[in-house]
């Protein structure tokens, strides 16, 4: 009898942390630890650099050589430089990606629902293109698939046609605004789970077929801690988490980040907060966010933005048409386009990218689980 009581009294204390971790994160006047400095503000800044610098090796320190610009430099120097910067022994990422083409892959997830967290992905989507890349969407949400509905577009064949063996990918995408990509899902997601492995071969077959076409892919989970929502992410290893300045909201997103890390502490993360009344307020939650996560999961990720509340976003949803299409001048396509910048700061060449192998390696991942 005294063990259990034991056992109940240990329980109910942890419990009673939980509960104190999630209360810092929603109400910080209950214990204010340090404030934390996020220099630039909530949107870092992008730096100059000099152009004719010498490229980063991985350990993000810089060879030696010349910073001069290229105004200083004629055009035979200047031509040895790009030589230099295409093909330089002193930069390891560049040596040992050549040649290596592997699609950057996001998962976009939340930890509940109703945050925009689909609305933001295709919006995303449109600005990476506009920006020059070659961007796929994938509709992983099973409960609430509705990137066809956002664009107001009824796909013909979906994920589902693609695992049966009756369509090929190519079949199966829908192309988007801005030469965007999409994969509706359907259906087809939770058979992934459950195919032999001539059909699970035959999919990544179809699936790496997209490294040469898209630079970068989005996929769009479910909201929640769900078996398939971790798998999508862990498999992933990059993920994006929405949330909004509701306190539920911003507790569930911890609670999602929470066991991201306890399943795979090298996942990189990153957060935007839609629906914010202002900076101030988006840099405030984001930083206890990052707090929380630094101080009691001893993980560090990354703000990636915030998203002002807009009128103009349910407007848009109302006429089946993206926001950074339909109002461009709007607070929140501005907010998106910064967002688009800061994710465009790493290459799908990039040595982190490379080594997660694109679809292949996505697909393998997600298979293990």
């Amino acid at each position: 009898m005294n063990d259990q009581a034991k056992k109940l009294r240990e329980l109910a204390q942890k419990i009673r942390e939980e509960r104190d971790r999630a209360s810092l994160i929603v109400d910080p006047t209950i214990r204010r630890p340090e404030k934390i400095s996020i220099d630039h503000g909530i949107i870092p800044k992008v730096k100059k650099t000099v152009v004719g610098a010498p490229p980063k090796t991985i350990d993000g320190t810089r060879s030696s050589g010349s910073t001069a610009t290229v105004a200083e430099l004629g055009v035979k120097e200047r031509l040895e430089i790009k030589k230099e910067m295409a093909i330089s022994p002193a930069d390891n990422t560049a040596s040992c990606t050549m040649g290596i083409h592997s699609t950057r892959i996001i998962a976009v997830s939340s930890g509940k629902g109703g945050v925009g967290k689909s609305n933001l992905v295709i919006n995303l989507g449109i600005a990476l293109a506009m920006r020059g890349k070659k961007v796929m969407v994938l509709d992983a949400d099973l409960g609430l698939a509705n990137i066809d509905v956002l664009l107001g577009i009824n796909p013909k064949y979906t994920l589902q046609h693609l695992v049966d063996g009756g369509k090929t990918m190519q079949e199966i995408l829908i192309n988007g605004p801005h030469s965007l990509k999409i994969v509706p899902g359907g259906s087809g997601i939770p058979e992934l789970a459950n195919l032999s492995d001539d059909k699970r071969q035959k999919l990544i077959e179809n699936f790496v077929e997209l490294d040469s076409e898209a630079d970068l892919a989005l996929i769009d989970t479910g909201a929640g801690i769900s078996k398939n929502v971790i798998a999508f992410i862990i498999a992933a290893r990059e993920a994006i988490i929405i949330t909004t300045p509701e306190p539920t909201a911003i507790t569930d997103a911890y609670g999602l980040i929470k066991v991201i890390t306890q399943r795979d502490i090298d996942v990189d993360i990153k957060i935007v907060i839609n629906m914010v009344s202002s900076e101030k307020e988006g840099r405030e939650i984001a930083g206890r966010i990052v707090m929380a996560t630094k101080q009691f999961l001893n993980k560090q990720i990354e703000i990636l933005g915030y998203v002002t509340s807009d009128p103009l976003v349910n407007a848009s949803v109302r006429k089946q048409e993206p926001l950074i299409l339909g109002y461009p001048g709007a607070r929140a396509s501005k907010c998106i386009r910064q967002i688009a910048v800061n994710l465009d700061k790493i290459d799908k060449d990039d040595v982190r990218v490379v080594k997660r192998n694109g679809f292949r390696g996505f697909l393998s991942r997600l298979f293990e689980r």
